[in-house]
């Protein structure tokens, strides 16, 4: 497969976590020199309609995060440019966001794994359950995500965020039996599958032909369950902006092709 053209996870300054130099306009730039002809800008939301937030979610409510569309310049270099947010899932169908503050955005992304975020989006003594606990969480979070009833993805699904040194440990503790359940109730649900600039990267376990075996299986099983899939780089900087012919390549290595993509 080519090198892919469009990222639908990128965050700017906007964002708490958005890196110095994260502005509109040098995250263009960088897309024109890759090539890029579509970004869809993902910064972090938690609506101030909805009860909850932590302090560090709280500043970014819908109003700020559409700030950005006063921070677009008229001369765009010949990118499409789509305004998105990825809210936050904390469990017990608490979430940043709701379907109709959702349409104020191109897109909404879901995250349910991020489980570094301890004390609030998971219980802060996670990790004394070992990988286990771990597994069932992922597992339990992402069909919470799914039965919210919105949105347009999943982000980095089943990245053990927070965990990474359990990583095979924890993704080997979830089944196919469970991947497929997972992923037939988000193709139902209409949500898409991030191929993460991570997940295209990363080395556990290789596979033959250089991938992690562990997310290629993940991804081909969201395939054959008839999930829909977008390209995102989560990057917080454009020199994070990256990656992308190791995801055209990882999409391929699972059998995705331009049929399987979500259309935007």
């Amino acid at each position: 497969m080519k090198a892919i053209d469009w990222d639908l996870h990128v965050h700017t300054i906007i964002s708490s976590c958005g890196k110095e130099g994260a502005s509109v306009e040098n995250i263009l730039e960088a897309a024109e020199k890759l090539g890029l002809k579509t970004i869809g800008f993902s910064d972090h939301c938690w609506a101030r309609e909805i009860p909850g937030a932590s302090p560090w979610h709280k500043p970014q409510d819908v109003e700020h995060v559409l700030k950005i569309k006063e921070m677009l310049p008229k001369d765009t270099r010949g990118i499409r440019i789509l305004v998105g947010c990825e809210t936050e899932c904390i469990g017990n169908s608490v979430v940043g966001l709701n379907r109709e503050l959702a349409e104020n955005f191109d897109f909404v992304w879901l995250p349910a794994n991020h489980f570094h975020q301890r004390g609030f989006v998971v219980p802060p003594n996670l990790g004394e359950g070992g990988p286990k606990a771990v597994s069932e969480l992922l597992y339990s979070r992402f069909l919470e995500a799914v039965d919210l009833g919105f949105g347009s993805g999943i982000v980095h699904p089943f990245i053990p965020l927070g965990f990474l040194d359990w990583e095979e440990d924890i993704l080997g503790g979830i089944s196919d039996a469970q991947y497929e359940t997972c992923f037939r109730a988000a193709a139902s649900a209409g949500l898409a599958i991030e191929i993460n600039g991570y997940t295209a990267e990363n080395k556990t376990r290789l596979a033959e032909n250089g991938f992690s075996s562990l997310y290629l299986n993940m991804h081909s099983i969201a395939r054959e369950c008839g999930c829909k899939f977008f390209f995102g780089s989560d990057a917080h900087h454009p020199s994070e902006m990256k990656g992308y012919q190791a995801m055209a390549n990882f999409a391929e290595a699972c059998g995705i092709g331009e049929s399987n993509f979500l259309v935007v």
